[in-house]
């Protein structure tokens, strides 16, 4: 985590990359690439840091799907 509490972009992109090699349709290579990804990110910062990253994941995507069961934002302004 950086000085002023933000996860740093890696551990989120890990995050999503662990959902890559879980999912069936990801090929091969692209779950073999994943995996190197996560590993890169947790030898650099952390396990933790990439749980981190896992958390602000699901936290932004639930907050996206609440908002689209409520109606949705304004979003043209």
């Amino acid at each position: 985590m950086t000085n002023d509490g933000v996860v740093v972009d890696e551990a989120i992109r890990a995050a999503w990359d662990s959902y890559r090699v879980l999912e069936k349709r990801t090929s091969a290579k692209e779950r073999q690439q994943a995996q190197q990804r996560v590993q890169a990110a947790m030898d650099a910062y952390g396990r933790e840091e990439v749980s981190r990253g896992t958390v602000f994941l699901v936290g932004v995507l639930t907050g996206f799907l609440m908002a689209e069961q409520d109606g949705g934002e304004d979003r043209s302004s």
